[in-house]
């Protein structure tokens, strides 16, 4: 390059110029007063020489500083990096006064929680007039309705606390609401607000999480038309052994007024002094989960739930509500197979209650199983029935008579934020002659931060 040809030479008149100083004087040192006098005289001719270089340079790249048709252009992302660089050297050379005297703070949570929307709508339509009820979300006529409209907001509070709530619009309700510990020692967890019951595997799902249009008839029976929930504090603790074996226990008030909601136990409005007077009048919910991985396609979960609380029919009568599940899972990973799988869903319930001289007892309980086809399709076959086993209610209608139904859907997930199921019944009951059918068309849409749909 041109800028190379003219600074060169004066580097080498520059080096000539000090070999000559030093050939001048070979026999050593010199007094003090010449040496000065002689690095005054180099720094003189140094300073001379770099002037004459950086006038050649000036010469050589024009009066705007732009390159001559002799030298490469500049590549622009390359110059703008040189150009970020001396930016940030000199932001790192500014000394920035630190206050001493107010705390520094960082932020922990989040400004925003994660807030997502889920719509369910669908379409009823039943053989017979005199058919199967079940209330909540359940569509019970024919014709369109909107099963439900979610609000769902969750957000990490800090290393401690986690808030979670859902709320119902349809209804103008509020399902759940409760905050979660993070950091508790010894594998400790603990919950506090109005939240569902730990019982079996269908009480905890929302309306989002079944793969059915309708909930089991044991559901309604035995837990309540929505969720069986409470206003309540938890405990879970995560036992240290060779397996996952999880063990709750949860306490509810029984107030309605305050949310509670429950098909098998009595509020405190049906007691005998019409409120909460001592520990007698809370509702007891305990289980135990065990998780067992039994090779890589293979998992299984087996749950025992145990609830304990006032009598619908008798004031300060116990209600016992007994309950263990089984969940098994094929999911051929190890043959690269991933997408397709097949899940057996198992729940049997026994009600224990007591009446005003005698006891109640039925149960009841489905058979369900799922098989996703793709990330896309997947069907599912349920089994349901429920019976009286012993006594008589005085009331028959809070206590029905045997009930069978049976269910069939097919489910297409266009994404993970969308879905459309098909779905048909054929039902009986024992105070009604034949089968009755029933067809269900449902969509649901979601739309904002929500977790993943599960198997």
């Amino acid at each position: 390059m041109r800028i190379v040809v003219f600074v060169g030479p004066l580097w080498v008149l520059l080096f000539s110029h000090v070999t000559q100083a030093q050939e001048e004087n070979p026999a050593g040192p010199v007094p003090s007063s010449d040496a000065g006098n002689r690095e005054q005289e180099l720094e003189a001719r140094v300073n001379e020489l770099e002037k004459k270089i950086e006038a050649l340079s000036a010469r050589v790249d024009g009066p705007t500083g732009a390159p001559t048709h002799d030298v490469a252009p500049v590549d622009p992302d390359l110059a703008r990096a040189v150009e970020d660089d001396a930016a940030d050297r000199t932001k790192a050379q500014t000394s920035v006064p630190i206050d001493t005297v107010q705390p520094i703070v960082v932020p922990i949570a989040k400004m925003n929680p994660d807030i997502s929307f889920i719509l369910n709508v669908g379409g009823a339509w039943y053989g017979k007039a005199d058919h199967f009820k079940q209330g909540g979300h359940a569509m019970d006529d024919n014709g369109i309705a909107v099963q439900g409209l979610e609000m769902a907001v969750s957000a990490s509070v800090d290393p401690y606390f986690r808030f979670d709530s859902y709320f119902q619009l349809t209804e103008a309700e509020i399902e759940e609401a409760y905050l979660t510990t993070l950091s508790l020692p010894l594998n400790l967890q603990a919950r506090a607000g109005l939240m569902n019951a730990a019982f079996g595997r269908e009480n905890g799902m929302h309306l989002h999480s079944w793969n059915f249009a309708n909930p089991p008839l044991s559901h309604t029976r035995f837990m309540s038309e929505e969720h069986f929930r409470g206003p309540g504090v938890e405990l879970s603790v995560l036992m240290p052994l060779p397996w996952y074996l999880n063990l709750i226990g949860q306490g509810f008030g029984t107030t309605e007024e305050l949310g509670f909601r429950s098909a098998t136990f009595g509020s405190s409005e049906e007691n005998g002094s019409s409120r909460i007077e001592g520990l007698q009048d809370f509702l007891y919910v305990i289980r135990m989960e065990s998780f067992f991985e039994m090779s890589t396609d293979w998992s299984l979960l087996i749950g025992l739930s145990e609830g304990l609380g006032q009598s619908k029919f008798k004031p300060d009568g116990r209600t016992y509500l007994h309950g263990g599940d089984l969940y098994l899972r094929w999911r051929p990973v190890s043959s690269g197979h991933g997408e397709f799988a097949l899940a057996l869903t198992v729940e049997y319930l026994l009600r224990d209650t007591a009446l005003e001289n005698a006891r109640l007892r039925d149960h009841g309980g489905y058979v369900q199983l799922d098989a996703l086809f793709t990330n896309r399709w997947m069907a599912g076959l349920r089994f349901d029935t429920t019976d009286p086993w012993q006594g008589v209610p005085p009331n028959l209608e809070q206590s029905a008579g045997w009930q069978r139904r049976g269910s069939a859907s097919i489910t297409f997930l266009p994404s993970h934020f969308s879905k459309l199921r098909l779905q048909g019944d054929l039902g009986q009951e024992h105070d009604r002659d034949g089968l009755g059918y029933a067809v269900f068309l449902e969509v649901e849409v979601s739309a904002g931060e929500h977790g993943a749909h599960k198997f």
